[in-house]
């Protein structure tokens, strides 16, 4: 099996270039946007043109994923022209960002009173077993506390939101990391942190197709899908080198060395993109708690807040059993599948409430579809990246005015529950100011102060005008909260490996799913993605071009992806990248099929 070794010159070139500037400036995302820019000021007159006037600067928060990098925006008037990036670059999206108000797909009006009475109406009607349900598709912030209140103030309220990470990630103290399929170089955690770590520490990627982050890894390990879990306990010492060499095609000489180098060039780190139990377990046994991984740490709140009951996960919620439905995807966020939410509705007349940026997405499913700000002019808070090993509260700060017709969610959900939310934000703030603890950030005078120095409303003021608060970073390893929290018992939790099934007759490609972003699967993101060719569509399945030639297709021809349990059109895209014997799905196909074949229309 042959390995890919990156050379240091081509790390000094992506060190010089600055990170997300290397996606700015090499990637077609930016040029396509500018280009959708100038036709849409062209062609629709509802564009802004910037008026004559002061040259002035604001800052602000990007919140359209959870890096929340730092923004210094050039403003003409009241009107921003131009995005940069504070102490780092932008990505694509947010060097754009000031022209999502203004696209063409944006909603601007909605029927905020009938879906109010729809769902007051809904909630007097409710049986015994339903249930009227929040799903939170960006979990950690201060809304979600204002949702997490309101559902327990109504009957048979529920709070659903994907599973945040159980622990937050210091790359800075990595001297090797090795990378179970996450796209660490490609927008996972804090890009920004990211690459000023990433001198520092050797990378070791190991998926089934050579991603982007695998081309620029030190080593790429081609190992066989889905046995990231078979290396996981290889590493653990829960498995022999040639069990293990069975399972993910790797040879046994590779898989000592692997263990080899994690366990004597530390301190080592392990990633996946969600941070699973078992590599959590792992990371406990190599040695990493206080030092590579340790517990997620989360803004202070106010004491009355903190008895709102936790999220519980949308898959254990009975089927048929919501009867109310408002699903905030008003920001970017985990995704989930439709199929899966509609199972948890009530077979007869559900109501469900999208607050929404668009038509896409769930307001597909809805029956009301209430518009929400969107960045830059949304006023919200942005919950810490992966790997944040401190807490942070920054806010968003609007730099434009929202249209007359959005609707808040916070607020519109609040009301129902008869709490009151257009203040929670400055409440947290007031809880974080007396707490006492941790730094204030001004990006706009380059001060770093600390908080206990700061009277609240200055404090609060500073945050609205950009800035943000840092807690204290944590010191070394602390055993009593990996006892508390149960590392120790995880790091003695492995279970056995399983075998890789056979692939069934006739379908001779093994699916794997495009390394996941959280933020891109939502439809904002996504669809900026796949416009500019970065991510495959949900239509377009990738393939090895010896495999394509098999199935008789040629890049762009449409083609019929089968699997044991269904079978759906799509588009192909040829990529040498990909591995033989393998076809690359945004998204896992029908019923978690593992196995498939692509026939030519």
């Amino acid at each position: 099996m042959s390995q890919t070794q990156m050379t240091t010159t081509r790390r000094g070139l992506i060190q010089f270039l600055g990170g997300s500037a290397v996606g700015a400036l090499f990637t077609p995302a930016p040029w396509r946007l500018i280009t959708d820019t100038a036709l849409w000021s062209e062609n629709w007159p509802g564009i802004p043109r910037p008026a004559r006037g002061e040259i002035r600067v604001k800052f602000t928060n990007c919140s359209l994923c959870a890096a929340g990098c730092a923004v210094r925006a050039r403003c003409v008037g009241d009107q921003p022209v131009s995005l940069a990036g504070v102490g780092g670059g932008l990505c694509p999206f947010g060097l754009t960002a000031h022209h999502l108000p203004y696209h063409p797909a944006r909603l601007k009006q909605g029927p905020v009173k009938e879906a109010a009475t729809a769902v007051a109406g809904a909630i007097a009607k409710c049986g015994p077993g339903e249930r009227v349900a929040v799903l939170d598709l960006r979990p950690g912030r201060t809304a979600s506390w204002t949702y997490r209140r309101a559902m327990a103030s109504v009957k048979n309220g529920l709070y659903l939101a994907p599973p945040e990470p159980p622990v937050a990630v210091n790359l800075g103290n990595a001297k090797t990391v090795l990378s179970l399929g996450a796209p660490l170089l490609d927008g996972w955690g804090t890009p920004g942190n990211v690459f000023a770590a990433r001198d520092a520490f050797r990378l070791i990627q190991a998926e089934a197709v050579e991603s982007r982050t695998a081309s620029l890894a030190d080593l790429w390990l081609p190992i066989k899908p889905g046995s990231e879990e078979a290396l996981v306990l290889e590493v653990a010492d829960e498995m022999s080198p040639s069990e293990t060499a069975s399972l993910t095609g790797l040879s046994a000489e590779q898989i000592r060395s692997l263990v080899k180098e994690l366990r004597e060039q530390g301190p080592a780190l392990v990633v996946d993109s969600e941070m699973s139990q078992p590599v959590v377990a792992l990371n406990v046994r190599l040695g990493g708690w206080g030092r590579t991984i340790g517990p997620r740490r989360e803004a202070p709140v106010p004491e009355t807040w903190k008895k709102a009951p936790p999220a519980a996960e949308l898959a254990a919620v009975p089927d048929r059993s919501i009867r109310v439905l408002l699903i905030d995807e008003s920001v970017p966020g985990e995704y989930l599948p439709w199929e899966a939410i509609e199972r948890k509705l009530v077979a007869a007349n559900p109501v469900v409430v999208a607050f929404a940026w668009s038509g896409n997405g769930y307001a597909r499913y809805a029956q009301y579809v209430l518009p929400a700000a969107v960045y830059p002019e949304a006023l919200d808070d942005i919950p810490p990246a992966i790997d944040s090993v401190a807490a942070a509260f920054r806010i968003a700060a609007p730099l434009v005015a929202p249209p007359s017709g959005v609707t808040s969610p916070p607020e519109f959900i609040a009301g129902i529950a008869g709490l009151a939310a257009a203040d929670a934000l400055r409440e947290r703030a007031a809880a974080i100011h007396k707490a006492a603890r941790g730094t204030l950030v001004t990006y706009a005078d380059g001060r770093t102060v600390p908080v206990n120095e700061v009277t609240r409303d200055n404090f609060w003021k500073a945050l609205n005008a950009g800035g943000s608060w840092l807690g204290e970073q944590p010191g070394g390893a602390d055993p009593q909260v990996g006892q508390t929290i149960a590392f120790r018992r995880l790091s003695a939790g492995f279970s056995r490996p399983k075998s890789v099934d056979a692939a069934p007759p006739h379908y001779p490609l093994t699916v794997v799913t495009e390394s996941p972003i959280a933020c891109l699967s939502s439809p904002l993101m996504s669809q900026l993605y796949q416009e500019s060719n970065l991510r495959l569509a949900p239509s377009r399945v990738a393939l090895h071009p010896t495999d394509a030639a098999s199935c008789g297709v040629a890049d762009g021809a449409r083609a019929i992806l089968e699997t044991p349990n269904g079978k759906r059109e799509v588009a192909v895209t040829i990529d040498s990248s990909v591995r033989p014997g393998v076809v690359l799905v945004a998204a896992r196909p029908e019923n978690g099929s593992a196995y498939a074949k692509v026939v030519r229309l």
